[in-house]
């Protein structure tokens, strides 16, 4: 699985450089893993999960297409002080990966960036396949896209997704299971905000 992954991969992203690479209006930015994060909010946690590899295709500065990988072991919780709730915190780490998104299973999530139509100013109206746990829907929202020389920044207004959509039932309220016996649900909807930093190449 992760062999075809990255074969996938390299082979998108040598046809995007390449193609960047042939036509001057065509350009090619790889994102910066170490800057950019996606923040996520459900019920009463919150925090963060990673980027493994990613890009952007601009046309003429403007974003036209882009593949972007998350590392779903990578989820982490940013809610509760890791000195004070240590054991809980690894609780909810491991619950999250390992029971609700099965990460061992799907270790990646990837964004398609199909289109992105200017609004105003520098917000776009990003949309795209989202795949996750083995099932692609489509998602869109908008975005403040930014391009300063060889640097360019994106930062999401956030926006919700049903996690039941991509068939993550654990503790949902549509779908309790039935070896929960205090009957603990977690809400469906999870909000999302993407900070992204890509380097031209």
């Amino acid at each position: 699985m992760k062999k075809l992954l990255y074969i996938l991969l390299l082979f998108l992203f040598t046809g995007y450089i390449s193609r960047a690479q042939e036509d001057d209006k065509f350009s090619f930015y790889r994102v910066d893993t170490l800057k950019s994060k996606i923040l996520w909010k459900c019920d009463k946690h919150n925090g963060l999960i990673k980027l493994q590899d990613g890009g952007f295709v601009l046309e003429n500065d403007q974003p036209v297409g882009g593949l972007f990988v998350i590392d779903v072991h990578s989820i982490k919780d940013l809610d509760m002080d890791t000195k004070q709730y240590g054991t809980a915190v690894m609780i909810l780490e491991n619950t999250l990966k390992n029971e609700f998104f099965e990460a061992d299973k799907y270790p990646y999530a990837i964004f398609m960036l199909e289109d992105a139509y200017h609004l105003t100013g520098d917000t776009y109206q990003l949309i795209g396949d989202f795949t996750m746990h083995g099932i692609t829907n489509c998602v869109s929202f908008k975005a403040h896209i930014k391009v300063e020389g060889d640097l360019l920044t994106m930062t999401s207004e956030k926006f919700s997704i049903d996690r039941t959509d991509w068939g993550v039932y654990r503790m949902s309220p549509k779908r309790p299971y039935s070896d929960d016996e205090n009957g603990w649900t977690v809400p469906d909807e999870i909000d999302l905000k993407i900070e992204l930093t890509a380097k031209r190449e």
